[in-house]
């Protein structure tokens, strides 16, 4: 059977369950299902790809390859009354193990894009890594297929290794945004423009394609200029920042003395 002629069901309706379906759709794949609890939004994403929409497991049509994109903790329901299948099963989860998929299938596995995604915001899927792992050879050749449509960008990883992925994305990515927040109330409090720290934000960003982070880094800490730190740390009135603000900069200052 060519990939272009499998059936697909969508088991989630949120931000990952919203993107990865409509790249499929829009690489040819057929979407037979979208399953979501709450039935707006599993009809408003089968709407997007052309499918049926259900918010009851049982109404879910047999599929070659069911997606499950849905919160952590919500599979342990799902997959308790999900019926077992010789259909290949794969999350999209960082977090959870492989296995977690196992009481449905014996041909299972793992499809996690290593991105933020939001609704209202495209992605360029070309610059996507995806991470595959699957229970066996001919799943893996199978999943290996898919997401070189998905993306060119394609990594075998352990469950181990995924987990730890996950974790460095949480330090690189939601930390750094809640750090953001800070700026831009720090911003606001003195009737400043978010958008001014955009260009800077970017800058550093762009930096590490071509230096290592250690090699980027630049600032006080770095410098070891006590004089603007203290400055700083005075000029903070949140406990909590300036609490942030000494710990970063320790962490700075052993970075570089490695």
């Amino acid at each position: 059977m060519a990939l272009s002629e499998i059936s697909i069901s969508i088991i989630g309706s949120g931000n990952v369950a919203w993107h990865v379906a409509r790249r499929l759709f829009a690489c040819g794949y057929s979407i037979s299902c979208v399953f979501s609890r709450n039935i707006s939004n599993a009809a408003l994403l089968a709407e997007q790809v052309n499918a049926k929409a259900t918010h009851t497991l049982t109404s879910i049509p047999t599929s070659d390859l069911y997606i499950f994109a849905i919160k952590d903790d919500a599979y342990q329901e799902i997959i308790s009354n999900f019926p077992q299948t010789q259909a290949i099963c794969v999350h999209t989860s960082g977090s959870l193990e492989m296995d977690i998929l196992g009481k449905l299938s014996d041909n299972y596995g793992v499809l996690y894009p290593f991105q933020s995604f939001s609704k209202d915001k495209l992605i360029a899927f070309e610059k996507v890594p995806l991470c595959v792992e699957a229970s066996n050879e001919q799943t893996e050749s199978f999943l290996m297929k898919i997401a070189g449509v998905i993306s060119p960008i394609i990594y075998l990883l352990s469950t181990e290794q995924r987990a730890y992925l996950h974790l460095a994305g949480v330090f690189a990515s939601n930390f750094s945004n809640a750090l953001y927040v800070i700026a831009q109330q720090i911003l606001q409090q003195r009737n400043m423009d978010f958008k001014m720290i955009l260009p800077l934000i970017n800058e550093t960003a762009e930096k590490v394609n071509n230096l290592s982070p250690t090699e980027a880094q630049t600032g006080p800490a770095v410098r070891n200029d006590a004089r603007i730190m203290s400055k700083h740390i005075e000029m903070i009135k949140s406990t909590d920042w300036s609490e942030i603000y000494q710990l970063i900069s320790k962490i700075i200052q052993k970075q570089q003395a490695i």
